[in-house]
């Protein structure tokens, strides 16, 4: 009997490679690690090889990874697609959404297509922001659901619908920048309400360094502009470092971070017909 592809395994494939963690793909997938490599090795004993190479933090495609990845990504928009146009868009309204502004790109790419297309009646508004002035607005009513990025162990008064993974942020520097210890950190620092700041602020802060805002900015271009000429160091998240960049670490006087993760949080009261749709699309978009 031929050998069949089951679903399962390859959304927990793509979550791996999305993530570029299993840690971070079992969190997403609401699995456990053990669970997340049982379902790797099943994958490559019908792929018939190794896919994926893991050391303790990062995990790399191997070649036959690289093309199953590409071969079965299609496959599983297919399966998706197939099983959405089961459903009869009813769903109307109008939604409020709210987007950390390092994520707006990724997620209305993957929710703006569907939506027009399917739920021709709900109204999407939609503004990006920090994250901490998106979950006060989402406090005083002026959103209705909002993904924010929060430090893992952060409370907060509203509801959270779904966690979309784990995110670590880094020191980044331009490739031939050379910290200087005795004078004070040059900093690229987003606006005053992200959470990433905070930590860059507080760390320093911790270890009674000083420090100078080069740069301030609610978008995330310019800083990216700012590390990438030498001009700064700054804060991204690890699976956005861009290629001029290189991550500092201890040996660079520079402390490690606290983990954050993607919350897809809710304003008070019940959420609306058009709100589980949106709910519905952006989880999609991030399993593909």
């Amino acid at each position: 009997m031929a050998e069949t592809l089951d679903i399962e395994l390859l959304r927990t494939f793509h979550a791996i490679v999305r993530f570029g963690q299993f840690l971070a793909a079992a969190s997403f997938l609401n699995k456990s690690p053990s669970a997340v490599s049982l379902h790797v090795r099943r994958l490559e004993a019908v792929a018939g090889g190794r896919l994926l190479e893991r050391d303790n933090q990062t995990v790399s495609l191997t070649p036959l990874g690289r093309r199953f990845a590409l071969q079965s990504a299609e496959l599983l928009r297919l399966h998706d697609r197939l099983l959405d146009s089961f459903t009869t868009p009813v769903a109307s309204g109008r939604i409020r959404l709210g987007i950390s502004e390092e994520y707006a790109g990724g997620v209305l790419g993957c929710t703006l297509p569907h939506l027009a297309a399917d739920f021709p009646h709900i109204e999407l508004e939609v503004e990006t922001g920090a994250s901490g002035r998106l979950n006060n607005r989402l406090q005083r009513g002026q959103l209705d659901m909002a993904l924010i990025v929060a430090p893992v162990d952060a409370a907060s008064p509203m509801r959270c619908l779904k966690t979309f993974g784990l995110t670590q942020p880094v020191w980044v520097a331009a490739h031939d920048y050379r910290p200087d210890l005795d004078k004070p950190v040059p900093l690229a620092l987003h606006g005053k309400d992200c959470p990433y700041r905070s930590v860059a602020v507080d760390a320093l802060s911790q270890q009674g360094r000083r420090w100078r805002a080069v740069i301030m900015s609610a978008g995330v271009t310019a800083l990216e502009t700012a590390i990438e000429a030498g001009l700064a160091i700054g804060i991204v998240d690890r699976a956005q470092v861009r290629q001029g960049m290189r991550v500092l670490n201890a040996a660079d006087g520079f402390p490690e971070l606290p983990v954050h993760e993607l919350r897809l949080m809710l304003a008070p009261g019940e959420l609306s017909a058009a709100g589980e749709v949106l709910a519905g699309l952006i989880s999609h978009g991030f399993e593909r």
